[in-house]
């Protein structure tokens, strides 16, 4: 079983099918909640649903706003959809339960 991830507003929807396709859970924010809410929203709608959340978005690597709900996070803008989805395939591989991942984890990092 694959990760329940909330994928942010900034990170195009096609990687919420593509996880969808390889095994995970996955939402895109505009099609859970609503396009432009705050991160607090976004933040809170993952942890109740046990989600971690994919987000482009620096703000969230702040420990202030993302408490209680692990982050993965690409810096790489350029990244397509698949390689996204690949990073968190070879992420979820290694760490199968997303309660062990820490509180940010950089996808940069899981290629």
């Amino acid at each position: 079983m694959g990760y329940r991830v909330l994928i942010d507003e900034n990170t195009s929807p096609t990687v919420a099918d593509l996880l969808q396709d390889a095994g995970h859970d996955a939402i895109h924010v505009s099609r859970a909640l609503e396009f432009g809410v705050s991160d607090a929203e976004i933040v809170e709608y993952a942890r109740s649903r046990g989600a971690v959340v994919l987000t482009h978005d620096t703000d969230f690597l702040r420990p202030d706003v993302a408490v209680g709900v692990p982050i993965l996070y690409y810096a790489d803008d350029t990244l397509g959809p698949t390689t996204i989805v690949e990073r968190v395939d070879e992420l979820a591989s290694f760490v199968p339960d997303s309660n062990d991942l820490p509180p940010v984890t950089n996808l940069g990092d899981w290629y």
